[in-house]
């Protein structure tokens, strides 16, 4: 079992040997690079007139050590309310745009429903799944991979960058199914 959270910025795998997860690599970003972009988000959202929900599920700028994402809702908000926060994209992609005049040494990508994700600059999905395909010794022809943010800006779009095969979903529902499709031949 392999994992990549953060957008590709960290690299996990269970090893059955010793019943432990192994680190292949956390590129971490530095406390000053944590805070500068926990600030410009800050300053990105004043910007962009953005007011908090009365009722916030989780904290709305998350410090991941490898990724720092804002979460309009808190990260754990109901996904019913999630996708009916910016159905046509429009919030987060000020936001994004907003962030990424601060931070143009980083990378800022709209995330799920209601997120926009900050990384160091050229680690992202499409990073990470190199990095899995070195691990596993695969081609690209020969991964099908399944997002939600497929378009240019989408956390997703660096995996249909590096040219790998990609369905695209409009959540969790949808990714079930393409799943069930994929596992019944």
């Amino acid at each position: 079992l392999y994992l990549l959270p953060t957008s590709g910025a960290a690299f996990y795998k269970y090893d059955e040997m010793t019943n432990k997860w192994k680190i292949v690599y956390e590129e971490k970003l530095k406390p000053s690079e944590r805070g500068l972009i926990k600030m410009s988000i800050g300053n990105a959202l004043r910007e962009v007139n953005f007011v908090p929900p009365e009722k916030v599920y989780g904290k709305l700028i998350e410090d991941r050590k490898t990724q720092i994402t804002f979460s309009a809702l808190g990260q754990k908000a109901p996904v019913e309310l999630k996708e009916a926060w910016d159905r046509d994209g429009s919030k987060r992609r000020a936001i994004k745009a907003a962030i990424e005049r601060r931070l143009v040494y980083f990378d800022v990508r709209v995330g799920g429903k209601s997120s926009v994700d900050v990384t160091r600059k050229g680690i992202d999905k499409g990073y990470g799944l190199s990095k899995l395909l070195t691990e596993l010794s695969i081609s690209k022809e020969s991964v099908l991979f399944v997002g939600d943010e497929l378009q240019e800006g989408g956390n997703d779009f660096p995996v249909k960058a590096l040219g790998v095969e990609c369905v695209e979903v409009k959540g969790v529902e949808d990714t079930k199914k393409v799943i069930s499709e994929l596992l019944q031949g």
